[in-house]
């Protein structure tokens, strides 16, 4: 199999950025966060993120965006459509899997699964966009 690695990195940028900034605004801002904590049974994160958390973050959004770039270069995505769908698809087939897994062998709530699932499905959606239209 031949994988074209020659994605826009600047588009992989973008996405990341925009991932984190949504979930700035999802777990941050909108309190999601401190739910989700409450749900699972921890204390609520005061501040900040610590410098190694936020970092964790970053690379986690740029691989996560560069897989996409690399699935849209070489499935042949090239509209808005197309981005959309491609983040629908890892979404359901790779993350909303392996949570509902977590969910059920951990214990934890659906609820929480919903919440988590939502802003993961949302910054799919928003990278693969990105991503493919920008190639």
């Amino acid at each position: 199999m031949a994988v074209n690695f020659g994605v826009n990195y600047l588009a992989v940028i973008v996405a990341a950025v925009a991932a984190i900034g949504i979930g700035i605004l999802y777990y941050g801002v909108a309190g999601i966060g401190d739910r989700l904590a409450r749900m699972n049974g921890t204390t609520p994160p005061s501040g900040a993120p610590s410098p190694v958390s936020f970092a964790i973050g970053i690379v986690v959004a740029l691989v996560n965006a560069w897989v996409l770039a690399l699935l849209s270069l070489n499935l042949g995505g090239a509209s808005i459509a197309d981005g959309i769908v491609l983040g629908i698809l890892v979404w359901i087939g790779f993350q909303a899997t392996l949570k509902a897994a977590q969910v059920v062998f951990e214990r934890r709530s659906w609820n929480a699964w919903v919440l988590s699932g939502a802003h993961d499905l949302a910054i799919q959606i928003v990278m693969g966009g990105i991503v493919t239209v920008w190639h």
